[in-house]
């Protein structure tokens, strides 16, 4: 939602909605009513003023879910919507409002890029919403003035805290290219702290690598450090609750300056090219500037390169997931079970049939006991009744979670995160790769690079796939892997220590290819 703001201090003039692809609605997640308060000239800060809702919101002991939302301004002289870094970080800092629910608190993390919304209280899952949220941002960080002729846009981005402890990568040698102790020793590796992993060809009781022998992956036995700084999974983190779908995709794609617009345009001959639906991806995109759309934005967004999720964490303010991340999200804390799935055991029913006869985010699976979307199964029912391309590939982020089923009927990580194995292979940051071993888990800033010819690329220190010239930003998959599996793989690609693709450095998009993103959490 946007909202058209004077450049007269306290004045409202005129208020303009603009109707947006639903950049918020992965799953029910919805911001609504976006209206702008007035502006202190002297802190050169404004007042942004937004309902929140989203679905099946909890808080224990354990952990949480969030919201990560960010505020973004833009004038008449730009199409470009400019993240503005909220006015002060901390935990329900000035500036901040919970609106009217109570029960919400709020996070701004030192950046102050965005802030969490967050239940205050310990409450099992349930529908939650705020009216009149209110952020504060600094509109003069971001390049405008006191009279600059501003519209505000919100986004948010459903999360879920890992919390930080111990856990386990590697399942007992079951999986292709599993983490475990030695040649010989196949336990699997303890993550105990964010310490650096001394990884040696020992035979027993160390941190042995096994290579899947993707081009530049480590050898097999082969001796290294993970450094200290690359994120290990131990600290806690903040990670997406969904994949990335395509209404979020088409909402970043669509906020971004005209000439970066075109190099995310994955209706491309680098991507899907096509602007017609293809293994179910339904994204079109037209025009100058090029606007897209999609006619079902809560399904899993495929096509995506390592620079298409690269640029889409940056500007969110996010940051890629490391392999080690992946498992600890999936297995949590618990000794791993030969051969598991995200759901915590090897109990795999593919999905082959869904309701209705057209899919609106409403539909669900209708298949008996499914908790998986794998192995090219062929679709009936929903979408699959217009045609081939609408028959294989990707549903719904998070289509496996109701109101009745359990986590392993769901298809639920440990914390919760949903398709972690299966729908789409998601994009990681490996071990066993030295370009990927300097990434520092730095999160993105919101701004793309504008160098000419580059326009569009994410450009964050340490990231995966910096350019010979790093004006240049991410243009390549050099350091970055996969972890999940896909709609198209068999169930061993699903498994959560499965490593047949961790390193593979994939250049281009296809149809399985997609993701999510992490941040590193502060306060925890």
């Amino acid at each position: 939602m946007n909202t058209r703001y004077s450049g007269i201090l306290g004045s409202v003039l005129f208020v303009l909605i603009i109707a947006l692809p639903r950049v918020s609605m992965a799953n029910d997640l919805a911001v609504a009513n976006v209206r702008l308060g007035p502006r202190d000239t002297s802190a050169k800060t404004l007042a942004v003023f937004f309902d929140l809702s989203w679905k099946n919101s909890w808080r224990n002991k354990i952990n949480h879910d969030a919201a990560w939302v960010t505020v973004r301004l833009q004038d008449d002289a730009s199409s470009e919507k400019k993240l503005c870094m909220v006015s002060a970080a901390g935990l329900n800092p000035a500036g901040a409002a919970r609106g009217s629910n109570t029960d919400f608190e709020i996070f701004a993390p030192s950046d102050k890029t965005g802030v969490f919304y967050r239940r205050a209280t310990n409450h099992p899952a349930a529908d939650v919403a705020t009216t009149s949220a209110m952020l504060t941002v600094n509109y003069d960080a971001c390049g405008f003035t006191a009279t600059s002729n501003v519209s505000a846009t919100v986004d948010a981005i459903e999360m879920v805290l890992i919390p930080q402890g111990a856990f386990f990568a590697g399942d007992n040698g079951s999986s292709t290219a599993a983490f475990k102790r030695g040649a010989s020793d196949n336990n699997p590796w303890p993550v105990t702290s964010e310490s650096a992993i001394n990884v040696t060809g020992t035979a027993s009781n160390g941190f042995y690598y096994v290579s899947a022998g993707n081009p530049g992956e480590s050898s097999t036995g082969s001796s290294f450090v993970i450094p200290a700084p690359f994120p290990k999974g131990y600290h806690a983190f903040y990670l997406m609750k969904y994949e990335l779908t395509e209404g979020q995709w088409v909402g970043f794609v669509n906020a971004l300056p005209a000439a970066a617009r075109i190099h995310r345009d994955v209706t491309d001959a680098s991507h899907k090219n096509s602007d017609a639906v293809v293994a179910r991806n339904t994204v079109a995109c037209s025009g100058a500037p090029l606007v897209c759309g999609s006619a079902n934005p809560q399904r899993a967004m495929t096509f995506l390169s390592w620079s298409d999720i690269c640029a889409f964490l940056d500007w969110s303010a996010l940051r890629p997931v490391t392999e080690l991340e992946f498992e600890k999200a999936a297995r949590g804390p618990f000794l791993p079970i030969n051969g598991e799935y995200a759901w915590g055991n090897t109990n795999i029913v593919a999905a082959d049939a869904l309701s209705g006869t057209s899919e609106d985010g409403t539909e669900v699976v209708t298949t008996s006991g499914a908790n998986a979307r794998f192995n090219d199964v062929v679709l009936s029912g929903g979408d699959a009744g217009q045609g081939a391309e609408h028959r294989q590939g990707p549903l719904r982020a998070g289509i496996f979670s109701t109101t009745v089923s359990d986590r392993v009927t769901s298809g639920a990580g440990n914390y919760g995160a949903l398709d972690l194995s299966g729908n789409v292979k998601e994009w990681v940051v490996p071990v066993g790769n030295a370009a990927a071993l300097l990434y520092s888990g730095i999160h993105g800033d919101g701004y793309l690079t504008a160098v000419a010819g580059a326009e569009g690329n994410a450009f964050t220190a340490t990231w995966p796939g910096m350019d010979a010239d790093p004006t240049h930003g991410v243009t390549s998959a050099t350091g970055a892997g996969f972890r999940g599996g896909s709609w198209a793989d068999t169930a061993l690609r699903l498994a959560v220590s499965d490593r047949a693709e961790a390193s593979s450095g994939a250049s281009g998009a296809a149809s399985t290819y997609g993701g999510r993103g992490a941040r590193s959490a502060e306060d925890q």
